[in-house]
């Protein structure tokens, strides 16, 4: 089945870049699927990718580029894996608005409710939980401090294991 997904991949020193894809490389097996990013809207399946791929150009026409600071690695989790998210202190709220402008209108009714978005980049991946936080822990001592900005959303689709970026939109507002 095919889903949809709204990417910001950032932009960065190239140090930056070559550190987070070092890292990802090591730390986190989903690394060969895509590019470091922010997640601005999660897999969706059975809308339209005409109207979808409209929405996500209007959404980026209506906000600019963003800012922002990574200073904070965090452990996140789901059922079955501990994540390690790069977390903006700088540009998390600007991140933040653009995720709530993607999910209004057309999206509104895929937003999940039961879970905050916290905006981030998988930095790492694994089912060893202690691992994922002594990662975390050991990135923090190191007083890690990313910068970048965001100044386009992609829409790519998930199909057979495969991510492909369809379009892109830059954020001008």
């Amino acid at each position: 089945m095919k889903k949809i997904f709204t990417l910001a991949y950032p932009c960065l020193s190239a140090p930056d870049a070559g550190f987070i894809e070092d890292f990802r490389r090591q730390h986190d097996g989903q690394h060969p699927l895509t590019k470091a990013h922010f997640t601005i809207a999660f897999g969706c399946a059975g809308i339209d990718e005409q109207a979808y791929l409209k929405h996500v150009e209007e959404v980026a026409r209506s906000l600019g580029p963003i800012s922002f600071a990574c200073r904070y690695a965090m452990l996140g989790a789901d059922a079955a894996q501990a994540y390690a998210y790069l977390v903006p202190d700088e540009g998390y709220s600007g991140l933040s608005r653009l995720h709530d402008a993607a999910y209004r209108q057309l999206l509104a009714p895929t937003l999940r409710l039961d879970i905050p978005y916290v905006p981030h980049i998988t930095i790492g991946s694994s089912s060893n939980r202690a691992l994922m936080k002594s990662l975390c822990d050991e990135l923090n001592r190191g007083n890690i401090d990313i910068r970048g900005s965001v100044d386009r959303l992609t829409v790519a689709a998930l199909e057979n294991g495969v991510l492909t970026d369809l379009t892109s939109s830059a954020l001008v507002g």
